[in-house]
């Protein structure tokens, strides 16, 4: 997946404090600034064709996805028969 800088938030001293981010095909975009807090927001159209915005606030990306791909192990494990 690649990611697109839309734009860099900078301090006083020209130094990034923050990058606003999105994918490719812009289902996915986030909010990222200099001490790990971040906010992502996913985009997805429903069956009945309605926009929905899902947002995420984490100062840990790690642990989110550690969380996520524990999520998608047990996921796998009892429905993927």
């Amino acid at each position: 997946m690649k990611w697109v800088i839309k734009s860099k938030h900078l301090n006083g001293e020209e130094k990034i404090i923050g990058l606003e981010l999105q994918d490719e095909d812009g289902t996915f975009d986030a909010n990222v600034r200099w001490d790990g807090s971040m906010e992502i927001h996913i985009h997805s159209m429903t069956e009945e064709d309605n926009v929905v915005v899902d947002t995420i606030h984490t100062y840990d990306i790690d642990g989110l996805i550690t969380k996520l791909e524990g999520l998608k192990e047990v996921c796998m494990d009892y429905l993927n028969e």
